[in-house]
């Protein structure tokens, strides 16, 4: 083999090697952020096109209201075959010397215009409620929206939980399969007895146990996320997630202050039910509307006679029966429940408030004092474990040590992204949570 054959065995397995390194990764082997997950959600969920029909339906409904503030133009024509023949043209008076014309065939063409001058006010109030139920649907849109934002934070939260736990629980499960093969190791060389032995057995078999829950509970919480952000589960199985850390100082200032659209949706609903009583009452006032055309009459032979028509027409319903009043009562009722509905969630966002504003200063309580737990912690089970290798130590005080590790970093997970979907929450509750919030209060690690 020459020089230069063998260099280049050696080269070009090195450049392969290299150009798959500089290779751009497939999308699903890339790091995922939350600002991604959160896009991906937004682009896809069911719950957002929903909310986006609706609206679009309110504002359809809106311009079908307010087209009753015009005339309305009407256009139509028939074609009638008689048995005998028939007057086919307007008779305004009786001239023996000009008879009227007579065919078996009489066709009609008119163009009429109909314009509702005065209704009471039943116009204005349905273009009111329909502008009212538009603005509640807009509303209703960013509730959604909030919603989707809160359960992707709660999602991706929960698969870093959940993979700082399995880390913990193989963690625990390494240090107990050492300890179980040091007392095996010491039971052969009779300076341990038995029980040694089965004690550091059972308290691995059970650190095994809890690492088998936590990884069915990663797959789960990957499985949820996936389904919020609209991609397969197998995109998530593995994937490496950023880690994300609330940023308390730019949390509350990170947008504008704002209402709960909750209760602008409530109070637009409200607006709605009181237009849709102004409508039922304005049934009781007598209506005015104008009205013109233009008619063509002609016969089979095409004699046809165009003639114009006008004039106004008022209407006043003086008995229905009861099936006004009841209308009206009906619309009331329907007031008062969409009046108490808006109480019932001022209510309901003054509370989630509270409960936001106390999670916030518990978690991050928690958060702080469990850091410091881990840290006693880890260092316990490190003197404990060098007491073990020397023999000065109690295999019992390793074993409670390691499940005490275990129990403090599984709770420091839990406050850490408790803390965030505290401040998540607050901010939905404030009618804060958007995509602008998600980047300016959370940092992205």
């Amino acid at each position: 083999m020459t020089r230069s054959s063998a260099v280049a065995r050696i080269v070009a397995p090195l450049c392969g090697v290299l150009a798959l390194a500089g290779a751009p990764r497939p999308a699903h082997a890339q790091t995922l952020t939350l600002q991604t997950a959160a896009d991906s959600a937004l682009a896809s969920h069911p719950s957002v096109g929903a909310a986006d029909a609706r609206v679009d339906a309110a504002d359809a409904a809106r311009a079908g209201a307010r087209a009753a503030l015009f005339p309305a133009l009407a256009m139509n024509g028939s074609l009638t075959r008689f048995e005998e023949p028939m007057v086919v043209a307007p008779l305004h008076g009786f001239d023996p010397t000009d008879p009227p014309t007579f065919d078996r065939t009489l066709v009609q063409g008119q163009l009429g215009l109909d314009w509702t001058l005065w209704d009471g006010g039943a116009r204005g109030a349905r273009i009111r409620g329909a502008q009212a139920t538009e603005e509640a649907m807009t509303s209703r849109k960013e509730a959604t929206t909030m919603q989707l934002l809160e359960d992707v934070v709660t999602a991706y939260t929960g698969v870093l939980g959940m993979r700082e736990l399995q880390a913990a629980a193989a963690h625990q499960v390494e240090a107990l399969e050492s300890e179980r093969e040091r007392a095996d190791q010491r039971l052969r060389e009779g300076t341990a007895a038995r029980v040694d032995v089965l004690r550091a057995e059972a308290a691995m078999l059970d650190a095994r146990a809890q690492k088998a829950t936590t990884d069915a509970r990663a797959g789960l919480a990957e499985r949820n996320l996936a389904r919020l952000m609209g991609v397969p589960a197998e995109e998530l199985a593995g994937r490496a997630l950023a880690d994300v850390s609330s940023r308390p100082e730019r949390a509350d200032t990170a947008a504008t202050a704002a209402t709960d659209p909750r209760v602008t949706a409530a109070r637009r609903a409200v607006d709605a039910a009181r237009a849709r009583l102004e409508v039922e009452r304005a049934g009781r006032r007598p209506r005015l509307s104008a009205a013109a055309g233009l008619q063509d009459y002609g016969s089979g032979a095409g004699e046809y006679v165009a003639e114009w028509q006008a004039g106004v027409r008022v209407s006043w319903p003086l008995f229905t029966g009861g099936a006004r009043s009841a209308a009206i009562r009906s619309a009331e009722a329907d007031l008062r429940a969409a009046m108490e509905d808006l109480r019932l969630t001022e209510l309901s966002v003054a509370g989630a408030l509270d409960a936001a504003n106390a999670a916030v200063t518990e978690s991050a309580a928690r958060t702080h004092a469990l850091e410091a737990s881990v840290a006693q912690w880890e260092e316990v089970a490190r003197i404990e474990a060098l007491s073990l290798e020397t023999g000065a130590g109690v295999q019992q005080d390793y074993l409670r040590a390691e499940a005490a590790l275990f129990q403090a970093r599984a709770g420091r997970a839990r406050a850490r992204y408790d803390e965030i979907l505290a401040w998540t929450g607050r901010a939905r509750a404030q009618g804060r949570l958007d995509r602008a919030w998600i980047d300016e209060a959370l940092e992205i690690r």
